[in-house]
């Protein structure tokens, strides 16, 4: 499989050759991403699934101003997140917690037990949504905290921060569920 630095380099050459398959290789190589950081965002995959496809259009009418962006991975979570800011502006002002997956899907194959996923998850919805976004992008998504810095659009040190106290917070949540 082709990584990523690779695959951006591929996507730039084919959004500057105008082919139609540049947005193809974005989906394949970022939508689960995005998809992830949209459903900790908004606490709805089916929001986040809507929001993700709003933002493929809105890319798919402007492939060329993907071709300037220094870094393809935070222009695209950036356009993400101004997409998600305004869907729960607009759309869903208010979203009540519910059973969401929070991207658990993407966690190892030894990870937790499916008992254990679902007080893992009733454990992130009640999170903070800056926190819950910082650890779902770390944790499943295996992202930097440099990236995750870019995608949600504030400092290293106020990412790693959230992280520590999501982190905290969870362990504290899971030992009284337990």
């Amino acid at each position: 499989m082709t990584d990523k630095p690779d695959m951006d380099w591929e996507i730039r050459e084919a959004i500057r050759k105008d082919e139609p398959k540049a947005l193809d290789m974005i989906w394949e190589c970022y939508s689960d991403d995005l998809l992830a950081f949209l459903t900790a965002r908004l606490r709805s995959r089916q929001d986040g699934e809507e929001v993700l496809q709003n933002v493929f259009v809105k890319i798919a009418c402007d492939r060329r101003r993907l071709g300037r962006a220094r870094d393809l991975r935070a222009y695209l979570f950036t356009v993400t997140r101004n997409a998600a800011v305004d869907f729960r502006r607009k759309v869903r002002p208010e979203v009540p917690l519910e059973d969401v997956d929070f991207g658990l899907e993407a966690a190892p194959t030894e990870g937790p037990r499916p008992d254990e996923k679902q007080l893992i998850a009733s454990a992130h919805a009640e999170l903070p949504d800056e926190q819950r976004e910082v650890v779902v992008l770390k944790i499943y998504r295996d992202m930097t905290f440099r990236e995750i810095a870019g995608a949600v659009g504030t400092s290293l040190n106020t990412v790693a921060s959230r992280y520590r106290y999501g982190l905290q917070k969870l362990g504290a949540m899971l030992e009284k569920l337990r």
